[in-house]
């Protein structure tokens, strides 16, 4: 298996993991998403609406899949 291929395989990987989560999650391929100036395989968001407050987490994600 190609390092392309069994990147975008782990990068599919914690996609499921985040959407199990109750993540949104949105794929930049190739590392050309960017969030804070930083270059991001994955951005993820969720809010959970309170009743006196909204939460919400953001992160971005950048995924390495080791040759072996």
């Amino acid at each position: 298996m190609n390092t392309a291929r069994k990147g975008r395989r782990f990068e599919h990987e914690i996609i499921n993991l985040l959407k199990g989560a109750g993540f949104s999650v949105v794929r930049g391929a190739g590392s050309k998403g960017e969030w804070r100036g930083q270059k991001v395989d994955l951005v993820f968001s969720k809010e959970t609406d309170k009743t006196t407050y909204t939460v919400v987490v953001m992160g971005g994600i950048q995924c390495k899949a080791e040759k072996k």
